[in-house]
């Protein structure tokens, strides 16, 4: 099975190659400007070259397929006599000439110069003093192919990323947009503590953005949002309020995108080249988005991020205030509503029955407490046991009492001092406001009731 994967993606990886050259190859113009490119490390040149033909998500690829050819050719000039025979004996000297080449940095220096100035000459007799003549091969390729790693990484380097939303790495928010604190830098969102309510985390308000270009040169930039991973997209027009902290008194100004949404990344000023945007999120509940970062070097060519998802809830759990109904059961079954502030006698048997509705689709936690008499508070627990506060613990699905829900619960079992109370209620979301988690949006809601 292991050979039957490494095949395949062999396969892959020699189809996709050859594809992408053959398609740079068709370009006479462009393929010599993209070696051209190559050669002189010209990134920006390098990359604007494939980003013209669409080649760009092939970058590495081709630089590599351009690596093996520059190395063949390379080590053909440098090399007066062929490749002997390769046994394993002598793959274990060479090896051991690698650690002894590696362990002397003059002489490191001096082969690698020899091999960027493509001196024939030079490499011989560096080869003829140390007396490796017979390893001229396998010393070219090696040194050559280390060059080309560090070439292929400058010209193709990853892809722009969005680091941040609200504060969180982008890293703690999983796919379907909802994020894991804490935040960074830590303080504004806590460390996660799903038994108190705390995680799985929308935004909700004005969402920082954050991010880097990675690519050579960049130009400009814009973030986009979308509700489909393939959008069609629409561009934050935001305008940043930056400094510049190179003279003081400090010179403040709006940072503002054109209206399709491109930044100048030469008017990032101290808030940083990392800090892109502040989003504005759509006034909905509950909704799944996406965003993309783009940036443009001098020659227009455009690199685009992975989309990342960010669920928005910018609505108040419902409904406000919270459904509190009250009834007393007696003995009997028989049931009557409860006024407001309607004594209570304790009797044989009787029960509160306590009707309660408040949801949200992000319900972190809801507190039902009896609160009155001389400072005293309880927390109201039915007849059952089971506390009627309670917290998602971890479960999305759980979004607090949406409809009506009915508990019997006996005061006087629980000792509850005789006076005049109010049964208040309290639900919260998980929604990080503005970049802070500090309790979300709520809804409050209470009923009077004199406990005899």
């Amino acid at each position: 099975m292991a050979n039957e994967i490494s095949q395949g993606e062999r396969l892959t990886e020699l189809r996709q190659t050859g594809e992408a050259i053959g398609k740079l190859a068709k370009d006479e113009a462009a393929f010599t400007r993209t070696v051209e490119a190559f050669r002189a490390r010209d990134a920006e040149k390098f990359q604007s070259e494939l980003s013209r033909l669409g080649l760009l998500p092939f970058c590495i690829l081709i630089c590599r397929w351009l690596c093996s050819k520059h190395c063949v050719f390379l080590c053909r000039r440098l090399c007066r006599e062929g490749q002997g025979e390769v046994s394993i004996a002598e793959m274990r000297e060479f090896a051991l000439i690698t650690q002894q080449l590696a362990s002397n940095e003059a002489l490191l220096k001096r082969f690698l110069e020899a091999v960027d100035r493509e001196d024939a000459d030079g490499f011989n007799k560096l080869l003829a003093e140390m007396k490796w003549q017979r390893f001229c091969h396998q010393l070219c390729h090696y040194l050559c192919q280390v060059r080309c790693r560090y070439v292929c990484k400058l010209l193709c380097p990853p892809r722009p990323v969005i680091t941040e939303v609200g504060l969180i790495p982008t890293s703690q928010i999983d796919a379907t947009g909802r994020a894991a604190g804490p935040s960074f830098p830590p303080g504004p969102t806590s460390p996660d503590n799903k038994p108190a309510g705390v995680g799985d985390h929308p935004f909700g308000g004005l969402a920082n953005i954050q991010g880097v270009f990675n690519i050579a040169s960049p130009f400009q930039y814009k973030v986009e949002w979308a509700t489909a991973p393939a959008g069609p997209w629409t561009p934050i027009l935001t305008a940043i309020y930056d400094f510049d902290c190179s003279v003081w008194p400090f010179t403040y100004y709006y940072r503002s995108p054109d209206p399709q949404g491109w930044y100048n990344v030469a008017d990032m000023g101290c808030l940083g080249k990392q800090y892109l945007t502040d989003w504005q999120t759509p006034n909905d509940r509950d909704k799944l988005y996406y965003l993309k970062l783009t940036v443009r070097n001098s020659a227009l060519a455009e690199f685009e991020s992975m989309v990342v998802p960010a669920r928005v809830d910018n609505g108040s759990p419902q409904p406000q205030p919270p459904v509190i109904e009250l009834e007393l059961q007696l003995p009997n079954g028989t049931r009557r509503k409860l006024g407001c502030c309607e004594k209570v006698e304790q009797g044989d048997g009787n029960l509160v029955v306590i009707k309660l509705q408040a949801w949200d689709e992000n319900f972190s936690h809801i507190d039902v407490e009896l609160i009155g008499g001389c400072n005293a508070s309880y927390p109201i627990v039915d007849k059952g046991g089971t506390p009627l506060s309670k917290t998602y613990n971890g479960n999305v699905a759980d979004t607090g009492y949406p409809t009506l829900t009915e508990f019997l619960w006996d005061p006087w079992k629980d000792k509850v001092s005789p006076c005049c109370y109010v049964i208040d209620v309290r639900i919260y979301d998980r929604v990080i406001a503005n970049n802070t988690w500090s309790g979300g949006h709520a809804a409050e809601g209470w009923r009077s009731i004199t406990i005899a």
